[in-house]
């Protein structure tokens, strides 16, 4: 759900010694980190602030290419660790004796802190960010020598950085940057050291309350106080006395799991319940590569690990049998010498971010499905060096990803390290999976939403190549500066209004006269924040929000459409007693899931000018084991409408399962395991009621649910039904809209800018549309549901494509029975039906002959025994007067039927066409009668019986 949209951006990281001593060269017995000669370095403790100004890009490259020449970049020490902050807007890294902070956007180094070397403290090994300690953060750098530094990140009085003008100047400032430069620095607060003397390599987060940090012969649990918890052997663990731990991850769920990356290329799991501990070595037949990274997906509970071999295993983590099942294999097909080297998944979950020592960063979802592919550009550096990603970042609100690489020579020698950031856009199903986004595709970017109303043409559809025309909303600077990213972006069910919500407030956009509409002021701005859901219902735009002037109180408030954004007026509003999660509505039933795991359902009553609320019912999900905090979308089956027997479509990771009554004794059944996004249409099509679509990374499934589902009681029937009448469509792209009302899919196909100048930009996002009304079709047909497959069909006849789509349904059933070694008869043939199907609309004769003429000539015989033969059906063109189609069928009639029977009907054809004076038509029968007479006498005889004729 991730495109590049833009060219590649570099960044300055402008890392340096301490500024109090000054830049030196590297004497003959300096350190190979690029620092001061050690006699030289100061001993004490110096801060610095960063510098926003970009410099000159020839000064730049004059000094990155005096750096190769002198074997080391810039007389800088190179970032060993780099940390992203938990909510994205900050990153640190640290040298061998100094710890950086940076601003991720504008991208701006704020403070510094360089130690002098001191032997019996080492040097810096790794720096982890303390989860939700202190206002800024709290940061803890891990020496060699077993020492961590705590480091405040604090809030300094003024600004860090102030824009000046010589005169008096105005400008208009990007996402995020209202309030200038965040003034923020880093101090050491103290230091502790952990038991023992073994030397620290490396340390993780492991969750709120505790941190991990590993030695060479120990892995200590560590409050962020200092204090130990436990401690495991790292020889328990694994017994190579050569292998020391290179990564760690802890996953917390039924048992505590841990998994150890150890620098020999091993994986070794370590399960935890109660006094027992089980390690388990991670073991892949078939992979000839070893382990090099590690990343971990909260929400979807899968663990990414990258190879030697430029592989990416997926495995989902079962802690019940305590192992890791493999899921997905991914290769990197533009480089197969290629090996990983970074990994990050997006905050949601969502996507995977892919790095490679060849210089390529591959987007995927989360099943694997591979959205596009970049290779980045050393910056003005010799081309023999490749820059290999350390550190995938995200920025937030997920639409750019910060790179940092080390440029690497042919020796595998550092020669410098350089950041890049790629633009992305995402869609806007994959934050709010309402009725409007699922209809069409919108995406949206930093300050930016793009619309496309899937309005296409049948020969657009014919050659898969549709128009591309984007409407592109420009999210105003006054609201987008001061409340960047954009959290939430929601269209209405007609694709005429866009609300999007960032970190305060919300902005709403009018398609049709291009206009936002913002608060009317920036107080009320500021007192509302959206938390949770933001989506239209008819009139009204539902925001499930936070109420900042009365103690962080969640709501849900309803603003009308045609008025202005106003907090002060009379609005309908609910209080709620947890933070919302989720929230979807369905006709006028809207659901809402807060953090406390209690489902909310009401109905809403509204005209014009009024709108009523009324709660119907809560009911408690823990009962169905559902955990809130891993729900992605959660939508009302469509026996709401029957409101007696309430059952729930529930997207949670990446399963999917409905939850209700009458589904056994857990109250739930699992529609599938493997689930990157899932939709409701419940638009009525004949006796379809709803159909529930999603995709499993590979195939597009749907669920029909009819009429009679809600007939027999209960929620199991309806399961059942929907089961028997589920199919699949392999779209071979990404899908991200249901255009329902016209029978097909649309998404964006896959994306490979391996060049920056080939980057794709907004006009050209890579769209496609596939047709599914004849898989639905043939369905139906297959499953002996003949008159509801009539009603179905007839609710598409008005649109352009549909004899096209009709093509296809005849043409694929018509290849798979004569593909099929037993021959098809009686009650098992689904061609009939498909023709008896057909002859109910009145581009029947056009669809058959259109089919037969892109068929092989072996299947005529098949179709048209289907069809009555291929006389009469040429007499039914005449009859009914499809001059052009009976034309066309001439080669089909020369097939299958002797010359005789064809001298007749082919003077029939000339006589109409002849009457309706259509002299295109004439010279196209003389022309076909020319190419296949089989002599001379043949054509004198057939222009003989004409002259009489006529």
């Amino acid at each position: 759900m991730y495109w590049r949209i833009d060219c590649t951006e570099h960044l300055l990281l402008n890392i340096r010694d301490d500024p109090a001593s000054g830049p030196s060269r590297l004497s003959p017995r300096a350190e190979t980190n690029g620092g001061q000669p050690r006699s030289g370095r100061p001993r004490s403790t110096t801060y610095s602030t960063g510098s926003i100004g970009p410099g000159s890009a020839q000064s730049l490259a004059k000094h990155q290419a005096a750096a190769v020449d002198r074997g080391h970049f810039s007389d800088a020490p190179s970032v060993v660790r780099w940390a992203g902050s938990p909510d994205g807007r900050l990153l640190a890294g640290v040298t061998r004796q100094g710890v950086y902070l940076w601003l991720v956007k504008p991208f701006v180094q704020l403070s510094s802190l360089v130690y002098g070397p001191v032997e019996e403290f080492g040097q810096f090994v790794d720096v982890i960010w303390g989860l939700g300690s202190g206002d800024a953060g709290m940061l803890f750098a891990v020496t060699s020598m077993g020492y961590i530094y705590e480091i405040a990140v604090y809030r300094r009085d003024g600004p860090a950085l102030e824009y000046q003008f010589s005169a008096q100047h105005y400008y208009v400032r990007g996402p995020g940057e209202a309030e200038g430069i965040a003034s923020l620095g880093i101090a050491q607060k103290r230091t502790f050291r952990l038991p023992g003397t073994g030397a620290a390599v490396c340390a993780t987060a492991a969750g709120p309350e505790m941190a991990m940090v590993s030695t060479r012969s120990h892995v200590y649990r560590l409050t962020w106080a200092g204090a130990v918890i436990s401690t495991t052997g790292v020889r328990d663990i694994y017994d190579n006395p050569l292998a020391q731990v290179r990564q760690m991850l802890r996953v917390d769920g039924d048992m505590q799991t841990e998994l150890y990356l150890f620098s020999d290329g091993s994986i070794h799991v370590l399960s935890c319940s109660g006094s027992d501990a089980v390690v388990r070595r991670l073991e892949q037949p078939g992979i000839a590569g070893k382990f090099t990274v590690l990343a971990y997906n909260p929400t979807s509970r899968i663990v990414a690990v990258g190879t030697t071999s430029s592989e990416v295993l997926l495995y989902t983590l079962d802690s019940r049998e305590q192992g890791l099942e493999l899921i997905a294999q991914l290769a990197l097909d533009h480089d197969k010498a290629a090996h990983v080297t970074a990994l990050a998944w997006t905050p949601d979950g969502s996507a995977l971010a892919c790095g490679y020592s060849t210089g390529h960063v591959v987007m995927r979802t989360v099943l694997g499905f591979e959205l596009n592919a970049t290779r980045l550009s050393s910056q003005a550096l010799p081309e023999f060096l490749v820059p290999s990603p350390r550190l995938l970042h995200w920025a937030p609100g997920a639409t750019r990803l910060y790179v940092f690489s080390d440029c690497v020579a042919a020796s595998d020698s550092l020669c410098g390290q350089q950041g890049d950031v790629l633009p992305f856009v995402r869609a806007a199903l994959n934050v709010v999976a309402c009725e409007g986004n699922s209809k069409r595709v919108c995406m949206f970017s930093d300050d930016k939403v793009l619309l496309h109303h899937c309005e296409f043409e049948a020969h657009d559809l014919a050659s898969q190549q549709p128009e591309l025309l984007w409407h592109v909303a420009h999210v105003p600077p006054d609201y987008i500066s001061s409340n960047w990213p954009l959290r939430y972006v929601a269209t209405d069910g007609d694709g005429l209004h866009i609300a999007v919500a960032g970190k305060n407030g919300l902005a709403c956009y009018s398609v049709a006269s291009h206009k936002w509409r913002l608060f009317r002021n920036q107080q009320q701005e500021a007192s509302i924040s959206c938390e949770g859901g933001l989506l239209w219902y008819r009139e009204y735009l539902i925001v499930a929000s936070i109420n900042h002037e009365c103690g962080e109180s969640p709501q849900i408030l309803f603003f009308p459409r045609a008025r202005a954004l106003d907090t002060t007026s009379d609005l309908q509003t609910v209080a709620l007693e947890s933070p919302v999660v989720t929230m979807s509505c369905h006709n006028s039933i809207l659901l809402v899931l807060c953090q406390n795991n209690v489902l909310y359902q009401y109905a809403i009553f509204d005209d014009m000018n009024f709108i009523q609320v009324s709660f119907r019912r809560e009911i408690e999900l823990g009962q169905f084991g559902v955990d809130p905090l891993r729900v992605r979308s959660l939508q009302w089956v469509p026996s709401a409408l029957f409101d007696g027997r309430p059952a729930f479509l529930v997207h949670e990771g990446i399963e999917l399962k409905v939850i209700g009554e009458g589904l056994g004794d857990s109250g739930s059944m699992v529609v599938s395991a493997r689930v990157e996004f899932a939709i409701t249409s419940g638009v009525n099509f004949g006796n379809m009621h709803s159909t529930v679509w999603w995709f499993s990374g590979t195939h597009l499934y749907a669920s029909l649910i009819s009429l009679e589902d809600f007939m027999d009681g209960g929620t199991g029937p309806l399961v059942d039904g929907a089961r028997r009448r589920m199919m699949r469509i392999r779209p071979e792209f990404f899908p991200i809209a249901i255009s329902a009302d016209k029978g097909m899919a649309v998404g964006l196909d896959q994306d490979w800018t391996l060049e920056e100048h080939a980057v794709i930009g907004l006009g050209k996002l890579p769209i496609r549309a596939k047709l599914y009304l004849h898989n639905i079709l043939d369905h139906m047909l297959s499953d002996g549901a003949e008159q509801d497959a009539l009603m179905y069909a007839a609710c598409f006849e008005h649109l352009e494509f549909f004899p096209h789509a009709m093509e296809i349904l005849l043409h694929e059933v018509l290849e798979r029975e004569m593909d099929q070694s037993l021959a098809i008869s009686g009650v098992d043939a689904v061609l009939p039906r498909v023709v008896a199907l057909l002859e109910n609309f009145t581009a029947f004769h056009e669809i058959v002959v259109h089919c037969a003429r892109k068929t092989e000539a072996a299947f005529w015989s098949h179709l048209f025994a289907c069809v009555g033969g291929p006389e009469r059906f040429f007499r039914l063109c005449l009859d009914s007067n499809q001059l052009e189609t009976a034309t066309q069928s001439l080669i089909i009639l020369q097939t299958l039927e002797p010359a005789s029977v064809n001298e007749d009907n082919i003077l029939a054809l000339l006589g109409k066409v002849v009457a309706a004076r259509n002299k295109d038509l004439c010279l196209e029968i003389l022309r076909f009668l020319k190419m296949t007479s089989e002599s001379d006498l043949t054509m004198k005889r057939l222009l003989g019986r004409l002259r009489q004729e006529f």
